[in-house]
């Protein structure tokens, strides 16, 4: 995976981080309004990223969803058997329309909320042919 967020986008991303209050999670709170929700069910959230990848298998990212349990969990596997269900109802609907499908697992030292989320990152065009990313300092550049 290239990286998946401009420069600049990382740089807005990071000063969220550091200003957002650690001791509550961000994810059990988007019930109390504010955020883009995208569609509710009983046992889930479908929001739009704050923070979305403009980058995702080497193709400009058209829309980056979150599919968030409303319990709060870092692994799929707390889930009860029917909202397990419910997940994969959601995500199959959302695979139907071009969606891939990610999520860290819990373990992952990349993910940056320990509330599990899946990302639903929906591509737009064809593949890009050359992708350069430079690690130290971050440059990514695209054609």
């Amino acid at each position: 995976m290239t990286a998946p967020r401009s420069r600049k986008e990382t740089k807005r991303y990071n000063k969220h981080q550091a200003r957002i209050d650690k001791s509550q999670c961000s994810f059990c709170q988007l019930a109390e309004g504010g955020e883009p929700i995208v569609m509710e069910t009983n046992a889930f959230l479908v929001v739009r990223n704050l923070f979305p990848y403009s980058i995702w298998d080497g193709q400009r990212v058209a829309d980056h969803l979150l599919v968030v349990p409303r319990l709060h969990t870092d692994t799929l596997s707390a889930l009860a058997p029917a909202q397990a269900q419910e997940f994969v109802a959601i995500i199959s609907e959302y695979e139907k329309q071009g969606y891939n499908v990610y999520a860290r697992a819990p373990g992952s030292h990349m993910k940056s909320i320990t509330h599990q989320h899946t990302h639903l990152i929906k591509t737009a065009g064809l593949p890009k042919k050359v992708v350069f990313l430079l690690r130290r300092p971050y440059v990514r550049i695209v054609f």
